[in-house]
């Protein structure tokens, strides 16, 4: 690994991290998959509008990291490569494991949890 390398290496995975975590928050923000996590109402207008902003700041972030670490040409291409794994990695995790997500509901509306 090269000095200045040394610096880059953990941002690819926290931009997979940030890119998992905004889409999450953007599922999390309708109102189905709230539900299949638990929720025990809907969230209402003003939650749902700051999750939103939320998740599309992470993948913002997400971008810009990448852009940062790998340049225009390829810091995109692998920004939406990685989109694409991120996303169905998500979708598997809502289909088969909902329950995953419940730390980051906690987090996201404490109060709009049915405990178990």
């Amino acid at each position: 690994m090269w000095p200045e390398d040394a610096w880059t290496a953990p941002l690819l995975p926290a931009s997979i991290v940030a890119l998992y975590l905004g889409l999450a928050l953007l599922a999390l923000s309708q109102d189905r998959h709230w539900r299949g996590i638990g929720g025990a109402r809907s969230l209402g207008r003003p939650t749902v509008v700051r999750v939103r902003i939320a998740g599309y700041g992470l993948l913002a972030a997400s971008l810009a990291v990448l852009l940062a670490r790998d340049g225009a040409g390829f810091g995109a291409l692998l920004w939406s490569c990685l989109l694409m794994a991120v996303a169905f990695a998500v979708t598997a995790t809502l289909t088969w494991r909902a329950r995953w997500l419940r730390p980051l509901a906690r987090i996201v509306a404490p109060t709009a949890l049915v405990p178990r």
